[in-house]
């Protein structure tokens, strides 16, 4: 869904109409909180619990560091190359779909490891 979002996101905040920015970031909110909320659980589940504290705030920060930490300079020079905001949606949808990718992969590992 955020993926797709991202199409739509860019050209309500071009427009400059403050009502179309408002519910551009309000809707991208709404994807972000329900990304977020069973976040902690999937990181809780990853871990045993001895070292459960540490491999989640490790993996949680060493994520935002790669995945966020370029994400910004990818979109500029995606920008400054393209001169449009398309092929930021495109990089954010491509990204989104990694992301769901990782996340059923995952779960068939957590139910591989559950089941032995």
């Amino acid at each position: 869904m955020s993926g797709g979002w991202a199409f739509a996101v860019f050209p309500m905040i071009d427009s400059g109409s403050p009502v179309q920015v408002v519910a551009a970031i309000t809707v991208q909110l709404l994807f972000i909180s329900l990304m977020y909320g069973p976040q902690a659980a999937l990181f809780a589940e990853l871990f045993p619990k001895s070292i459960r504290y540490s491999g989640a705030s490790l993996g949680y920060q060493v994520g935002a560091v790669v995945g966020g930490g370029f994400a910004p300079i990818i979109a500029t020079a995606l920008f400054a190359r393209y001169e449009s905001s398309l092929s930021i949606s495109i990089y954010l949808a491509a990204m989104c779909a990694v992301s769901f990718l990782s996340v059923i992969l995952l779960g068939q590992r957590l139910r591989q490891g559950m089941a032995e």
